[in-house]
């Protein structure tokens, strides 16, 4: 469709440049032959007009001739041979008349113009369709609409996402280093679940499109799932890669934790979890790794210095604000352990212990004394600053059995 439209728009174009020429080649040779016609006319009246004054002069000499005659000044004798001199010298004015030119020529001339004007016409709609082929993109618009498939339902969009994954396809083929197109195809190929061809799709993208983390998130996404869950080496540094930029990015932190769990290290799970839900999530996926963080907490135990803190408010919590529960030196200082969360789903109960810990070198069970601070931050940060809800615990001692210290924490706003 898109090539019809090219050449029905570049044949308009070259009718708009040649139609006036032919039609100028056409209008010329009128005029010309126009001109020959009035040419001739005039020719042909000169010529009348030359015959008739050259009679008209021939019957003034043959008057002349016979006043000659009777004034006896010309004999009988002389006259005949005057006469037969001016008969000769009529037939030969006579038989001057110019010939007009021939126009076949000029016709000619015009024919061959028109005939370069067609081959001219002729190379420009070729040259025209070649170059825009070598520099054009003919299969854009084919694609104006391809940030459709972020919306397609695996389940009930099969047809679409398949119809999109054979237009990305070609395009790809035609066009290698279009690194959108391979973006778009590597999810698509995610909707449809080929993994392996996702990953493919997405390292095709970060080849041709450089460094960029949305990218990277998603191919370690497709690599990972393509391996059935496991990080291997190459997947391991697109992870590294990815955290260096966000400490903190859920989805590299989940796949993480779930590797931690399935080799039983369900300290270090707990911990990737904990830094995971200090985000801004889906309230679907927060559910997700709220269950993988209990699961990985009864499978881990109750640690040394472990505290729990049963927190609880009966004012109307406004919205946007941030929980955070410190477990800090008495009077304040480097924290030992931090848990971040959503102010919501209140009471809940948040454990600190050495799972949570700020800096594994300084463990929370190695503290001789404590104290927790539960605030609820307008700014999202744990300084706090005026207009924080905030409760405070007395000194504690952690301890050193595995068995938790219970304390509970009353929410009020501030005076």
């Amino acid at each position: 469709m898109f090539y019809l439209w090219a050449t029905l728009l570049l044949a308009a174009a070259a009718a708009v440049v040649f139609v006036p020429l032919f039609r100028s080649g056409q209008v010329g040779s009128g005029r010309v032959s126009s001109q020959q016609q009035r040419g001739k006319a005039r020719e042909a009246e000169a010529d009348v007009g030359g015959e008739a004054t050259v009679a008209a002069l021939y019957r003034d000499r043959l008057q002349e001739l016979r006043a000659e005659l009777d004034g006896g000044q010309v004999s009988d004798a002389d006259r005949a041979v005057i006469e037969a001199e001016l008969k000769a010298a009529l037939l030969a004015d006579v038989d001057s008349t110019p010939v007009a030119a021939d126009d076949a020529p000029a016709e000619s001339g015009f024919r061959v113009g028109r005939g370069l004007a067609a081959v001219s016409a002729a190379l420009l709609l070729a040259s025209s369709v070649l170059v825009y082929n070598l520099v054009g993109d003919p299969l854009a618009m084919s694609l104006a609409d391809a940030e459709v498939v972020f919306e397609l339902d695996p389940s009930r969009d099969q047809a679409a996402l398949s119809a999109w994954r054979e237009r990305l396809e070609a395009r790809v083929d035609a066009r290698p280093d279009d690194a959108k197109s391979w973006y778009l195809l590597g999810h698509v190929d995610l909707r449809l679940a080929r993994f392996a061809a996702a990953a493919e799709a997405f390292s095709m993208a970060r080849q041709t499109h450089g460094e960029d983390p949305s990218i990277d998130v998603f191919w370690l996404q497709a690599r990972y799932m393509a391996a059935n869950g496991q990080i291997d080496d190459t997947s391991r540094v697109i992870a590294e890669r990815i955290l260096a930029r966000d400490p903190n990015q859920p989805l590299v932190l989940e796949m993480y934790a779930i590797d931690a769990f399935q080799r039983g290290a369900f300290q270090e799970s707990v911990s990737l979890l904990n830094r995971a839900l200090s985000n801004a999530l889906q309230d679907n996926h927060r559910r997700t790794l709220e269950a993988g963080l209990q699961e990985a907490r009864s499978r881990l135990g109750v640690l040394p210095g472990a505290v729990d803190v049963a927190i609880a408010t009966d004012a109307q919590i406004p919205a946007g604000m941030t929980l955070f529960v410190i477990a800090r030196p008495v009077g304040g200082g480097m924290p030992f352990a931090v848990v971040r969360r959503p102010a919501s789903g209140f009471p809940r109960t948040v454990r600190l212990d050495d799972a949570v810990s700020m800096n594994p070198a300084l463990p929370l069970s190695a503290a001789a004394e404590i104290e927790v601070v539960v605030r609820l931050s307008r700014s999202g940060t744990a300084m706090a600053h005026p207009g924080d809800w905030e409760w405070q615990s007395e000194p504690l001692a952690p301890g050193t059995e595995p068995r938790a210290v219970q304390l509970s924490a009353t929410l009020t706003p501030p005076a």
